[in-house]
């Protein structure tokens, strides 16, 4: 059985183009020999309600990997992104791949 990987896309930065960028993640998970559970869409409003949806899932399902267009849909500055992603490794032991590597 695949290891299962979420997506993680903030609609505030998808500009329009979200089925398109969903579709991109579905394909990169299976390149990587991953089962594209679902992606979980931060609103517009971006509180956050998403992300910590997802890192419950994680935890729920036993799945250890999220994958996101860019670093930028964690965060647009290194701090806060480096928070979220050490979140994610602490408390799912998730890791994080991107469409931009």
């Amino acid at each position: 059985m695949q290891a299962l990987i979420y997506g993680y896309l903030r609609d505030d930065l998808a500009d329009g183009h979200g089925d398109e960028l969903e579709d991109a993640l579905r394909t990169l998970a299976h390149t990587a020999g991953l089962c594209f559970a679902a992606t979980f869409h931060e609103s517009t409003a971006g509180d956050g309600a998403a992300f910590a949806e997802l890192t419950q899932e994680l935890k729920r399902a036993d799945a250890h990997h999220v994958v996101v267009p860019s670093l930028d849909h964690l965060a647009g500055q290194t701090i806060p992104r480096d928070l979220l992603i050490a979140k994610l490794a602490h408390e799912a032991s998730a890791q994080v791949l991107t469409l931009d590597h």
